[in-house]
Order: structure tokens, then sequence, then C-alpha cells
């Protein structure tokens, strides 16, 4: 790795800033994309097959992430340090889409001319089961260790063996106390009578969900499709009261910023970047707990360069590379040891607890029970009943 610099407070600002970025071009891609062509670039490069071209291919490792999700430099000081060749991909937009684009090919054993992907947990969750994944060679990652203890274990991939992740994130409640007139704490406040109509949840279904089913005393790590039920029907009753004034992607991010609404069950990533902007907004995971999703890097079945992508994984979890990544990225680092080399390149940002949550949010933090097919279609259909979809 080459060191850089410190960031300064307007390079902070500016990643920030990309980071919110980040959700607001998923959104507009996700409606404008038509055909993804997979491995365009990778077949172009291996379009008239000599041995020089061959072996070129041969220690090429291909990866497809989601928009915006690292630094300008890590690719290169990859490159440099092992003498792999990295097709790097911005190509995953949205989860769906992504698996629509993958699905059929995987299901004939066929190659999609990718190495990693990176998926969110319940998409991640998918493919293992689907069995479109390999293991991802243990002797070629020994950086695996530095995973963060909470993340080593989890219901869609027991001991982490198809997939470890890129970054994670958190979903609580976002507020301005400006607006409110008091400080927030609890699930329970984003019911108040006093913030009627100023309310807004997120349409994903599992950070909703997940938080409301808490504010109920129900682990969502844990949950039935009763919790489930009556979770939604609350959702439901308050939506059709008029106290909840909508459903949203991101887009809660401008009315709250505006103070067109007073509380959000919210992104952290989005506050800490609108935060740059208005200092008076707060992020918090309620006392109950908050959300943590992840998303993660996974082999496909058909990649012939494990021991590649392997390599690549070991590298993103060395802490001081991880750093670098997040310094771009302000998300959750699953990796341990990468505050301290955060703290040496931008202080800034890695006194943020929204990048550097402290020990007792941790340890309020679920993850999403792993769905089976059928829980899955009863969860989505009693949430899209529930917020009037």
């Amino acid at each position: 790795m080459t060191k850089r610099d410190t960031y300064s407070e307007q390079e902070l600002t500016a990643m920030v800033h990309r980071a919110l970025s980040r959700r607001q071009f998923l959104g507009r891609t996700a409606l404008a994309a038509g055909g993804l062509t997979l491995g365009s670039a990778f077949l172009n490069a291996c379009q008239g097959k000599d041995a020089g071209q061959a072996a070129a291919a041969a220690k090429t490792v291909r990866i497809s992430n989601w928009p915006l999700y690292i630094d300008q430099k890590t690719v290169a000081d990859f490159e440099a340090a092992t003498g792999i060749t990295t097709v790097y991909t911005e190509d995953v937009n949205d989860n769906n889409e992504f698996f629509a684009k993958i699905d059929e090919p995987l299901k004939r054993g066929q190659s999609i001319d990718r190495d990693i992907i990176v998926l969110t947990d319940w998409m991640a969750g998918r493919l293992i089961k689907l069995g479109y994944t390999q293991p991802i060679p243990a002797d070629k990652f020994p950086n695996k260790a530095n995973l963060v203890d909470g993340l080593t274990n989890v219901g869609f991939d027991p001991g982490r063996l198809h997939s470890v992740p890129w970054m994670s994130g958190m979903a609580g409640i976002g507020y301005n106390p400006k607006v409110t007139g008091r400080e927030l704490s609890s699930v329970a406040d984003l019911f108040d009578p006093k913030f009627k109509g100023k309310i807004t949840m997120l349409t994903e279904m599992r950070d909703t969900l997940g938080l409301v089913m808490m504010g109920e005393g129900k682990d969502p790590a844990a949950c039935t499709v009763e919790d489930a039920r009556l979770a939604c029907a609350k959702i439901k009753q308050y939506r059709e009261n008029g106290h909840i004034r909508g459903f949203t992607g991101n887009d809660y991010a401008e009315d709250l910023a505006a103070g067109n609404i007073a509380v959000a069950v919210a992104w952290s990533g989005d506050i800490q970047g609108l935060a740059a902007d208005n200092p008076d907004l707060r992020w918090i995971a309620p006392t109950e707990g908050a959300m943590l999703y992840s998303d993660n890097m996974l082999i496909p079945k058909t990649s012939d360069r494990p021991e590649l992508a392997a390599a690549f994984m070991d590298y993103c979890y060395t802490p001081a590379h991880s750093a670098q990544i997040i310094a771009a990225a302000p998300y959750l680092s699953p990796v341990k040891g990468t505050a301290e080399e955060l703290a040496k390149i931008a202080p800034a940002l890695a006194s943020s607890p929204l990048v550097n949550v402290p020990a007792d949010v941790t340890a309020r933090l679920k993850v999403f029970k792993w769905l089976d097919d059928a829980e899955d279609q009863e969860f989505n259909r009693l949430f899209q009943d529930a917020i009037g979809a």
C-alpha cells in the first residue's frame, strides 16, 4: 500500500457526499438500467486466444461491486503488490436486477465472467442456497481472521465459508431535534402522536420491520411469521391513520434535511452525509436496537480463479487497506484494526460514531433472520400490505 497524507476536512466532506450520492445514483440507475453486458471488458480482452492473452487472462481477477464503494487507489495498489490484473466493474445497481442477469447462466453452469460479486445479506444467502457460489479458499485468505467477531457467523452462511462482508451499514432513527423539540432514544418515539404526519419509514422490509419488531420486544434475528404479522399490523394501523407520512428509499433524506419530516427510519450513512451540511441532524440506534446489514463478497461457482479472488479479499482485509477504502466510502468496515489505521489518515472521520461505532451501539445491532422461501414470501406479503404497496 502506498500511504497518503492525512485527508483534509474539505476532502472528507467530498467523500461523505460521494457516499450519500451512492444511494441516489443507485435509484437513478436502477430505473434507467437496460441490459447489462456482463464481462464485456474481459471478453474483449480475451478475444484472439493467443498464448500471451491466455496467460494474462489467467492472472486477471474480475470483480463486480456497487458504485462509489471503493477509493481510487486500492485496485492499483493491489495490482502493484500482487501482479494480479484487476477488472473492477461498478455494475451492481440493485440486488434483484443483478440477480436477474446472472441467474440463468449460473443455473446452466456457465461463466458470468466474474470472480467476485458483492451482494446484500439476503441476496447473498439466496445465491448460497441455490448453489451459485463456491467456498472461499481458506489457505489464500489468512486475513479472514481480521473479520470482526459479530459477523463471523451468520444464518445464511454458517462459518462464513462462502461469503465475507465488503462493508456494513446500520438502519435506525434519523431526526432533527430542532424539529422534534426533543432528543429521541426509542423506537416508541416513531409513534409519538406529536409527530403525526411527519414520520417516514423505509421500503426496505428488513430494516423497517426489524426496527418495529424490536420496539415490540421481538428479536428480528430469530423472529417468526407471527412476530412479522404483529409488527406489520402496527405499521398498517399507523399508515392508515395518517401518522406515517410515507415509505421511501433514500429520498427521505431531502425532506429530513429540509424539516418537512421530523423523524425517519434512516440509514446511518445517509445521516453522516447530510450532517456535513446540516449538523443538527442526528442518527441513533434506539435503546431497543438497530439493524445491521452487510454487502458481501462471493465467488460465483463458475469462476475458474477462486485463488485470485481470495487474494483480493485477503488484501482488502488488511486493516491499513480497509482504512484506505473506508476513507473514501465511509460506511462500517468489517475488518478489525481499521479504526486505528483510519485515525492515521482521516482522524475526523475516524472519530465519527457512525463509522467507528461505540461498543454499546455495536451490542445493540441485529442482523435480520435468514428467511426460507415460504417465510420470505409471507413476510413480504405482510409488509407490502402494511405499507400499502
